[in-house]
């Protein structure tokens, strides 16, 4: 069977939301302009639809999320729209974005239209519905072996796809007293935060007393709420309040400006997978200090100084590592990461790779990337 061009290639894009402004998925939006400029249309089936400005073939389908419209009705609204554009042929390939449900209501349609269905998914969390979505769908794409919890020769490596013309060194950085650590994500025990307040207050009370801790992100469910009480206690009792900087959500469109302001980025995850947040910082060249060993093979050199243990103890010597390197070794080594995010990891070979798996499965073959049950990570 003959391979598909890139103009005949019509994609339906599901996800949450679409908002270049968003605290949590502006890379969807980034990934719909890049993706259009692959293809012949994009359909963005969205729950949730904000600031837009995309290309004139991207088709957006809000759901009215953003306007309060009850679950059930959203639903119902999802499967029309969906099916709709499905039967009438306007779309020949269908991407769930990091929902499995998306996937598995999907299938049916899809398998009785003969659609390839593919579900991009980067988390830790195996649960029933993935493993049901990974029996029913056609391939998962996902960003590192690590990210994807079912060992499939389904699911392939691509790597992720970070917004490398929004995040990029500033032009220069802010000067402070002391070191400015920085962490980000969603406010829950599942990223360590607690971590990184007590590698602040053994920094502080040893070579860095000037060490300050700035922190991006809002809790979502009410257990997260209980946590942010928790780990300003914790900061209480060790008597680094005040030297802990809570900033809240950052939009999408800012989060470079935050990246820029640090002088380390901490990744800190209870289990690994190539988290965006620490390629972010690292294509802003702010550098990195993680427990996370899915960046063991990235860090390269610098593995030995700042890929740490779980404890805050250890987190801290990690940073003092690194603040402690000589000054033209780290910049190197930086560089060196800073250009192997853009080259890896950019939003543009990303969309290349998942536009080549969507013509693999289109003319019946097997997408030309390593799966997660055989794949070295190299996209």
């Amino acid at each position: 069977m003959s391979r598909s061009s890139d103009s005949d290639l019509r994609l339906l894009f599901v996800t949450q939301e679409l908002d270049r402004s968003s605290t949590n998925l502006a890379v969807t939006h980034t990934w719909a302009a890049e993706l259009s400029q692959r293809t012949a249309a994009v359909h963005v089936v969205a729950a949730r639809v904000g600031d837009v400005d995309l290309p004139s073939n991207v088709f957006v389908h809000g759901l009215g999320r953003e306007r309060g419209r009850s679950r059930r009705s959203t639903a119902m609204a999802f499967a029309w729209v969906c099916a709709k554009l499905i039967v009438r042929r306007r779309v020949n390939v269908a991407l769930a974005h990091m929902v499995p449900a998306y996937a598995v209501a999907l299938s049916p349609i899809t398998r009785m239209s003969r659609t390839p269905l593919v579900l991009w998914y980067t988390s830790h969390g195996s649960t029933a519905m993935l493993r049901r979505a990974d029996r029913l769908m056609n391939a998962a794409v996902t960003a590192s072996s690590d990210s994807y919890p079912i060992c499939s020769n389904r699911a392939f490596v691509i790597g992720h796809g970070i917004d490398t013309g929004r995040f990029h060194p500033p032009a220069a950085r802010g000067q402070s007293a002391g070191p400015v650590i920085g962490m980000a994500g969603r406010l829950t025990p599942l990223k360590g935060f607690e971590q990184g307040i007590r590698a602040l207050a053994e920094l502080r009370s040893a070579n860095c007393r000037d060490a300050t801790l700035r922190i991006a992100g809002e809790p979502f469910y009410s257990s997260d709420r209980s946590y942010v009480d928790e780990l300003q206690d914790l900061a209480d009792r060790l008597g680094v309040r005040n030297a802990v900087e809570y900033v809240g959500a950052v939009r999408g469109d800012e989060m470079a400006g935050f990246y820029g302001s640090l002088d380390v980025f901490v990744n800190w995850r209870a289990q690994p997978a190539l988290d965006k947040t620490g390629l972010e910082a690292l294509a802003c060249a702010t550098p990195l200090v993680t427990n996370n060993s899915a960046y063991g093979g990235m860090l390269g050199e610098l593995a030995d100084a700042v890929l740490v243990g779980d404890s805050g103890s250890e987190l801290a010597a990690g940073v003092t590592r690194l603040l402690n390197l000589p000054a033209e070794h780290k910049r190197a080594s930086v560089k060196r990461l800073q250009s192997a995010v853009v080259g890896e990891h950019g939003a543009g070979g990303w969309a290349e790779r998942l536009v080549r798996v969507c013509h693999a499965l289109r003319a019946g073959e097997r997408p030309p990337f390593p799966s997660v049950a055989e794949s070295d990570d190299a996209p």
